[in-house]
């Protein structure tokens, strides 16, 4: 190397040109050098940690699919009417609104079922009705008898005796009349229902023909709904459908009643009506409360005076329905721990009655014909205002508790009710969509779990579906712990991922109904 070096000096004796030698040569060669021995060494492994996949989850939680699945329908009255008298009459009597009634049950002139009254005319004007055709009846019998043996003898002419045979028939006609209108006098509910609505009061004058009162029929009862043509097609008549009532979500089961021929030119949806059986329940309880046991009322009044203010103004109370009488005293149920103002527990509706001895007055009040009030002379040891019960149970022993409600309608025409179509109601559980299940066949899948930043592969089975959703559970019972309320089951690269794959959720979301 020195010989090469002093013969590059050599040959080339200028400075410079050693300098730009030195540069351009010797220093590519060392560097070379240096490479190639740093070459030959030992190589340090490189170790390379692949990213965790970014997924999306779902977060488990059970849920009720019938929701998502249920219409709105509407509560209608299967049959409602108004309500008129058939002659005209001063009103003596009529029921109130609220008031449940027996249908009567009339045919071919026969009564089979009374049914219970809803209001009575003044009858006096169709009594003097009755008496005069029953009397012109008479007369025209007698006048008709007289003709027929004067025809018989040839002694009056054929028109003579015509003339005499129809004013019979007529008087007999009018005196079926009179008398027909006479039992027209007291209104019958024509079916069973309840009373909506009262248009007039007692004392006021009711025109034949003109509506006195509405009665809805409340049981049965129908829903209606508004469907799409495929829909409506699928419903045949007597197709079983289920009712959720608000806040209830055991069903009541309805039927399919009758379908609409045309759609609504609007909507172009098609009504269905669905009947169903409605039943009363007391106040707000459910069958089988523990209150049920006690013996019960559905009304009170307050002891009062007849005129508010006045000091020597008598008290009274209902007499027909509060005032009792044991041999020749009187007395009156009444409960001095709630007076005229206190409100009663309306969860715990109990109060306790007590039995007040009274003396009755002779002066009695008529409200309407609705309550019969009678004076009391002396009130023993009530006070004013103290709760004075009515339809009080015959058994009641001094000092028991009583439950205070009245019988209600589970469903009223005008309430909104939801609908179920179909034969069953899906059940609650844990429901997955489709895209986070892989299938393995009808029946089995394998879902992903995120847990610990890894995806922990889960076969289940697949129970049922509720369209896109489908209800699953472990398939292996030591994996249920995984597959439950709060568990996060991968909705993407389902496919692709792998069992212990590291993952990373980027989003979270809760599967609702």
């Amino acid at each position: 190397m020195n010989n090469i070096i002093k013969f590059y000096i050599f040959f080339y004796p200028n400075q410079n040109l050693s300098r730009t030698l030195i540069k351009t040569t010797f220093v590519p060669l060392i560097l070379a050098g240096i490479f190639i021995l740093a070459g030959c060494g030992k190589k340090d492994a490189i170790v390379t940690v692949p990213n965790p996949r970014p997924v999306n989850a779902i977060e488990l939680s059970e849920i009720n699919p019938v929701k998502p699945l249920l219409l709105t329908g509407s509560v209608m009255s299967w049959k409602e009417q108004d309500i008129s008298f058939e002659v005209s009459g001063r009103v003596e009597w009529i029921v109130e609104m609220g008031t449940n009634l027996e249908g009567r049950w009339e045919e071919d002139s026969i009564v089979h079922i009374p049914g219970d009254v809803m209001a009575r005319i003044d009858k006096r004007h169709n009594q003097i009705r009755l008496k005069a055709a029953r009397a012109e009846q008479e007369r025209a019998e007698a006048e008709y008898v007289r003709k027929k043996q004067a025809w018989d003898k040839k002694a009056i002419s054929e028109v003579d005796f015509i003339r005499a045979t129809a004013d019979r028939d007529s008087s007999e006609a009018q005196f079926e009349q009179a008398d027909y209108d006479l039992d027209r006098c007291t209104l019958h509910a024509p079916f069973p229902g309840e009373v909506s609505e009262v248009y007039i009061e007692a004392g006021g004058y009711a025109q034949k023909g003109n509506a006195v009162l509405h009665l809805v029929m409340m049981d049965p009862i129908k829903v209606d709904i508004s469907v799409s043509a495929k829909t409506a097609e699928g419903l045949k008549i007597r197709d079983n459908i289920r009712l959720f009532l608000p806040g209830d979500d055991n069903p009541i089961i309805g039927s399919v009643y009758e379908k609409s021929t045309v759609a609504d030119p609007e909507t172009r949806t098609f009504r269905v009506s669905i009947i169903t059986r409605n039943r009363q329940h007391i106040g707000n309880l459910p069958p089988g409360d523990p209150l049920l046991i006690y013996p019960r009322i559905t009304d009170y009044i307050h002891l009062q005076q007849l005129k508010m203010g006045v000091a020597d103004s008598p008290f009274f109370v209902e007499e027909n329905r509060s005032l009792h009488s044991d041999g020749g005293n009187y007395y009156v149920w009444g409960d001095p721990d709630h007076r005229y103002g206190d409100d009663i527990d309306p969860d715990k509706p109990l109060i306790t009655l007590r039995k007040f001895a009274v003396i009755p007055g002779e002066y009695r009040m008529n409200l309407q014909g609705l309550y019969l009030m009678r004076e009391l002379e002396n009130i023993g040891e009530l006070t004013p205002g103290t709760l004075i019960a009515m339809d009080v149970p015959a058994d009641l022993k001094d000092g028991e508790q009583v439950l205070v409600a009245r019988s209600q309608w589970r469903m009223r025409p005008g309430q909104l009710v939801r609908v179920l179509l179909g034969e069953t109601a899906p059940e609650p559980g844990l429901y997955l969509p489709m895209n986070s299940i892989k299938p393995v066949n009808d029946k089995t899948g394998e879902i992903f779990v995120a847990v610990d930043g890894k995806a922990k592969k889960i076969k289940v089975k697949i129970l049922s579906n509720v369209g896109e959703l489908y209800r699953v559970e472990a398939l292996d019972p030591g994996d249920a712990n995984l597959v439950t309320t709060g568990s996060r089951v991968i909705t993407d690269h389902i496919h692709f991922l792998q069992h212990d794959e590291p993952i990373r959720v980027i989003k979270i979301t809760e599967l609702k109904p």
